[in-house]
């Protein structure tokens, strides 16, 4: 596969969990949210504080989209391993962690403070980890960018 069609596909990938994203954060987040409250009544407490810590995290992973989009957009351009590309990987995994970080916690506090059920919390660990995953292989992919771009450059500068 070339580096076009990879960076053909990445878009189309960012694509799609951008129109995921707008779906879980547009519509089920506050629906299924809403329609929680139709069978407990008795959590109508929390929805609000539950609903602004969710809608959150909006910000972060949106950013992350739009890095990764640059990445794939010079991907596309054959400039694969640049500075700029490591930067924005590490970014991306400053961005994940942080997010991450902001979701446990979140989810600690709402337990702590009885809005948050036992399963979710449990969930939350889960989660958690994919987002710590994500952080580590976006720092994984930054350092090997950013060694691959000195040698690129090294290489440049023998011919």
């Amino acid at each position: 596969m070339t580096q076009k069609h990879l960076s053909i596909a990445a878009r189309i990938m960012i694509i799609l969990f951008a129109v995921l994203g707008l779906a879980f954060y547009g519509a089920a987040v506050p629906i299924g949210g809403l329609d929680l409250l139709k069978d407990a009544p008795e959590l109508q407490y929390a929805y609000l504080p539950w609903l602004i810590f969710m809608e959150l995290m909006v910000i972060p992973d949106y950013a992350v989209l739009v890095l990764a989009w640059q990445v794939a957009v010079s991907l596309g351009h054959d400039k694969a391993f640049i500075p700029e590309n490591a930067r924005r990987l590490k970014l991306i995994c400053m961005i994940s962690l942080a997010t991450t970080a902001y979701f446990f916690l979140g989810n600690t506090v709402f337990f702590f403070l009885n809005m948050n059920h036992p399963s979710v919390y449990l969930l939350s660990f889960v989660l958690s980890f994919i987002g710590l995953a994500i952080s580590a292989a976006a720092a994984i992919l930054s350092t090997l960018a950013h060694k691959a771009a000195d040698l690129q450059e090294e290489s440049e500068l023998t011919i």
